[in-house]
């Protein structure tokens, strides 16, 4: 793993199969493959500056620690069926099921993060879509609360 004194690019060659695209929806960036990719293959490994401060576009390493400055997954997307996930041990993004070319790659928050560095409401789709994203040891907030209230009927 990195250390706070490192680049965000040391000993990493820039991967062109990977592309930061605009998702075209209000969630501005993502992460958008390629190629093809297989379920369980590394898809990516990944350096940046570790340190204590949570920012937009970090994720935590462990508790107290987060990875910022990094090419790739700072730009992932979220879903709540995600098609990767990261590997914080080994510091590689990994498929879950068969990804095609062109797809955006997704992951779920929730399972890097204990705080979120804001929470949002989800749109994924998926048919176990949780609707507002936290961390895994945070509640919703009052926003959170109240659009959850909306959706029932």
């Amino acid at each position: 793993m990195p250390t706070s004194s490192q680049s965000p690019s040391a000993g990493v060659q820039p991967d062109d199969t990977l592309q930061v695209c605009d998702t075209d929806s209000e969630y501005g960036l993502g992460v958008r493959t390629l190629v093809p990719r297989r379920r369980g293959e590394v898809i990516h490994r990944f350096t940046g500056v570790i340190g204590p401060e949570l920012k937009q576009h970090s994720l935590q390493v462990s508790p107290g620690l987060h990875i910022y400055d990094t090419e790739i997954i700072g730009f992932l997307s979220h879903s709540c069926a995600p098609d990767c996930r990261l590997d914080m041990a080994a510091s590689q993004v990994v498929a879950l099921r068969d990804i095609r070319a062109g797809d955006l790659l997704t992951i779920d928050y929730a399972e890097t993060e204990d705080v979120l560095y804001r929470q949002f409401a989800c749109h994924c789709g998926a048919s176990a879509c949780r609707h507002w994203i936290t961390g895994r040891a945070e509640a919703p907030n009052a926003e959170g609360r109240a659009y959850l209230a909306a959706l029932k009927p």
